[in-house]
């Protein structure tokens, strides 16, 4: 008994020291100009894409090539508008720190995890505080 508690014990010490626990590769950030639009039209150009591989014909053909100029374009109008966007918001007399404060925060966009409470999703932080705190009490 006591011998297979030290296996057991060698084992899980030597996965500790050996498995990683996190992962080394780092997050992909998201890109704030990348919205649901884009997304669509990407998912189009896949479609037709795999439409066109089975059923190699012209109409395919023309529609694939139209699809993958609007996959390039749109994204491109996407990148245009959110930055005019954000240049908008930078005045003359703002100070360098303020403006990579603001970038940062449209690069890193906050993501909140809803949580279920009897049914009802909760996503704004005080009421997934509160629900929470509830829990605890």
């Amino acid at each position: 008994m006591e011998a297979e508690q030290n296996a057991i014990d060698f084992l899980l010490n030597a996965a500790n020291n050996t498995i990683p626990k996190c992962s080394l590769r780092l997050r992909k950030f998201s890109r704030p100009w990348w919205n649901e639009v884009c997304r669509g039209s990407r998912k189009r150009q896949k479609k037709l894409w795999n439409r066109f591989q089975k059923y190699n014909t012209t109409e395919n053909f023309v529609a694939i090539k139209r699809a993958k100029a609007l996959a390039r374009r749109i994204p491109r109008r996407s990148q245009r508008e959110s930055w005019i966007s954000f240049m908008s918001t930078i005045k003359h007399s703002a100070l360098n720190i303020c403006v990579w404060v603001k970038a940062a925060n449209r690069i890193y966009n906050e993501f909140s995890f809803p949580v279920l409470n009897t049914g009802i999703t909760y996503s704004a932080p005080l009421d997934v505080a509160n629900i929470l705190g509830s829990a605890f009490v």
